[in-house]
């Protein structure tokens, strides 16, 4: 075994698998060792499947010796988040009712990664049906920050983000709503891509439970958290190859090909936006990452889209969660739940649209104002290449204790502290995510290196609609610009 192996990038592993320079069983080896060794105090990690996960190594490693076709990711080891099907593999989303729950079919998204050649050691954990913007559920447990235990790694891909930054998968497949792929690779200093939404297949992701109808029509996507913008790439080529499981996917824009000049690029930034506080530690690095790009020869511009009522788009993000992901739910229920809550979520205008009587009418307003939230988008990102921003106000915060529960969904009160000032708790993790959900953006997060606390500084990366290939273009040049840092553990 290898143990340097542990973080390395899924496309430099592939690419040693395909040359013999190391076989699939030493990999899988390696990240085994890894989770046995360290995934107990970090719980990022809950289930295995290892006896199946070596048997593939070894077949994959016959069938390149053999000469056979290999797949992009032919024997490497990934892991999938507790809310995908995995075929025989326990998929319980965190959630007490499903903890014994093994799927008899992949979810489309994992079926494209096994038919690329990924080999699924095992599962990452997450908040109870991936409801928190922290990690943490009554089956598992909590997952911890790798930088440090006593904070969050974020949610709901935090045990994705634990795992990759671990040096316990090489490639993590999430999901992100409010920002659950974004956040958890900021809080941790992965990279991650929140993609277009339509690009990629969500069928088999929980929720929706099993048996129930999808509900989420909108702002819900799949997509990779990795070590590497070649790796985001590399896995964002594997989810969009057209598949006969799901034929609702939309197609992205062709890749423009060639190199990508910084002295060409033009980038819009923003240190904060309606008027949710950013940590000094978050501008700082900010700011002095924009001064290294405007030396490079890029040009820069601190600007925002014109017309962006925030507080709207983000009554609009929750008319959505509410209508979607409780389309059975009586407006009795709704109501008794709206005083349940009012008292919280009245000041969160992400949130307190969540809750509350709906009709068709709201929902109909609610795509009514996001067609115009989009145009807006697009129509800002078609004059620059992206548009930079935080991804939360804060940087990993300690593990934050919720004050009640609405069914499963935990309810905070208590503000967290950024830069002595209390901020709810909603707004500081999703204020500067659910913008980009609402206008179906994809956005890369990516980390640009280690504030003064000692914990990881990302970005937010943001493109126009089915350009997520030329975002991705755009990214790698600017992350040659970041600062680097090792992981906690390597």
């Amino acid at each position: 075994m290898k143990p340097s192996l542990n973080f390395l990038s899924a496309s430099q592993l592939a690419a040693m698998l395909r040359t013999g320079e190391v076989t699939s069983r030493q990999t899988a080896e390696a990240y085994f060792s890894q989770i046995k060794k360290h995934n107990s105090a970090y719980n990022a990690i809950v289930t295995l499947n290892e006896a199946e996960a070596l048997a593939q190594a070894d077949q994959a490693d016959r069938s390149r010796a053999e000469g056979k076709p290999c797949g992009p990711l032919h024997g490497v080891p990934i892991t999938i988040k507790d809310t995908y099907r995995v075929k025989g593999s326990r998929t319980t989303a965190g959630y007490l009712p499903l903890k014994d729950h093994i799927p008899d079919t992949d979810a489309v998204a994992v079926a494209l990664l096994k038919e690329a050649g990924a080999i699924v050691i095992g599962r990452t954990n997450t908040p109870t049906l991936a409801m928190d913007m922290q990690t943490d559920n009554p089956i598992f447990g909590r997952t911890n920050n790798p930088w440090d235990v006593t904070r969050t790694p974020g949610g709901s891909s935090g045990g994705c983000a634990t795992a990759l930054a671990t040096g316990m998968t090489s490639l993590s497949l999430g999901s992100d709503l409010a920002g659950s792929i974004r956040l958890p690779a900021g809080f941790c200093g992965v990279y991650g891509l929140k993609p277009t939404h339509g690009v990629v297949s969500f069928e088999g992701h929980v929720v929706p439970l099993p048996g129930e109808i999808n509900g989420y029509r909108t702002l819900a996507v799949a997509g990779p958290l990795a070590r590497s913008i070649d790796d985001l790439a590399l896995a964002l080529d594997v989810f969009t190859q057209p598949t006969s499981h799901d034929r609702n996917v939309a197609p992205l824009l062709a890749d423009m090909g060639g190199n990508v000049d910084i002295s060409k690029l033009k980038i819009a930034w923003a240190d904060d936006f309606g008027g949710v506080p950013v940590s000094a530690e978050i501008k700082d690095k900010l700011h002095a990452f924009v001064k290294k790009l405007a030396q490079a020869g890029a040009t820069v511009h601190k600007v925002e889209p014109q017309g962006m009522d925030y507080n709207e788009i983000w009554e609009t993000w929750g008319s959505f969660v509410g209508a979607q992901g409780n389309y059975d739910m009586s407006n009795l229920m709704r109501a008794i739940g709206h005083l349940f809550s009012k008292g919280t979520l009245k000041n969160l205008p992400m949130q307190r649209k969540i809750v509350g009587p709906t009709s068709v009418k709201k929902l109909m307003q609610a795509f009514e104002l996001q067609s115009q939230y989009i145009t807006k988008m697009d129509n800002f990102l078609s004059d620059y290449d992206a548009w930079l921003c935080p991804v939360s106000a804060t940087t990993a915060f300690k593990h934050h204790a919720h004050s009640k529960k609405l069914g499963d969904f935990k309810i905070y009160s208590k503000p967290l502290q950024v830069d002595g000032a209390d901020i709810h708790y909603y707004l500081a993790t999703q204020a500067y995510t659910t913008v980009f959900s609402t206008t179906n953006s994809p956005v890369v997060s990516m980390p640009i290196g280690l504030g003064p606390s000692g914990l990881p500084v990302n970005l937010q990366v943001a493109g126009k609609r089915y350009s997520d290939r030329r975002l991705l273009q755009v990214a790698k040049v600017l992350d040659d610009y970041t600062d680097k840092f090792q992981y906690p553990l390597q």
